[in-house]
């Protein structure tokens, strides 16, 4: 699927908001569903206390509500996992399976990422003014901070009924603030600070005209960097 950005007004539900999962991949209904019911349980259960948002999640339903937005399970796997905008309706794609055909072991957790994202900040387009840490000399530069709660320790996960899903950060991560090690400023407590970065992980933040990416420790095992909504947002940019 291409992707494209719009600058029309996001139109979802946000009072209410649902996200409809549509199958287009190999996955059996079953298989799909039980990933459905995990992160639906993960939304309620460790999301919601924190953050005050949630949404639903409807899988293949009949007719979808107006003004719902849609996450679309799909089969081989592009360089980049999708999120677009599309006429003012958010649109998510999570892949399954990587370039050789063969099934993604850690693939319910990019689906958890993208729920979650797509509650946070629905338009991809929500900022907040932090700073980052220059990767040679250490040194902290101001920036305004995407609104990403996965990125920044898209590698940490968890499981819940038996199924991975992502860590994501608390609200507090995203106030500069906060002294280190006052709290814990993700779910499963794998950063320190505010705008911290967990192996792995990274932020896309804004620096003058520019949106830049910045990567955080690296893992011990290599794996294909995965840039959830950095298209989307740099389109806006031009």
């Amino acid at each position: 699927m291409p992707r494209k950005s719009s600058s029309r007004a996001v139109v979802l539900d946000r009072g209410s908001p649902v996200i409809v999962i549509r199958n287009r991949s190999k996955l059996t209904d079953a298989e799909l569903r039980r990933v459905v019911r995990a992160v639906q349980k993960q939304v309620d259960r460790d999301f919601f206390p924190l953050w005050g948002w949630r949404a639903r999640l409807l899988y293949e339903p009949k007719r979808a509500p107006a003004r719902s937005m849609t996450l679309v399970v799909k089969g081989k796997s592009s360089q980049y996992d999708g999120y677009h905008v599309i006429n003012g309706v958010p649109v998510g794609v999570v892949f399954t399976r990587d370039e050789e055909q063969e099934l993604l072991p850690l693939w319910s957790v990019a689906f958890s990422h993208e729920v979650l994202e797509m509650i946070a900040d629905p338009g991809a387009n929500l900022y907040a003014y932090g700073h980052y840490v220059t990767p040679r000399t250490r040194r902290r530069r101001s920036a305004y901070v995407s609104f990403e709660v996965c990125d920044a320790v898209q590698e940490c996960t968890y499981r819940i009924d038996g199924v991975s899903v992502s860590d994501f950060v608390v609200p507090e991560w995203f106030e500069p603030g906060r002294p280190r090690g006052s709290m814990r400023f993700s779910f499963r407590n794998a950063v320190d600070a505010p705008f911290a970065l967990a192996p792995g992980g990274y932020m896309d933040a804004q620096v003058g005209s520019k949106l830049i990416t910045v990567d955080g420790p690296p893992l011990r095992e290599k794996r294909r960097k995965k840039r959830h909504r950095h298209d989307v947002r740099k389109a806006r940019f031009g």
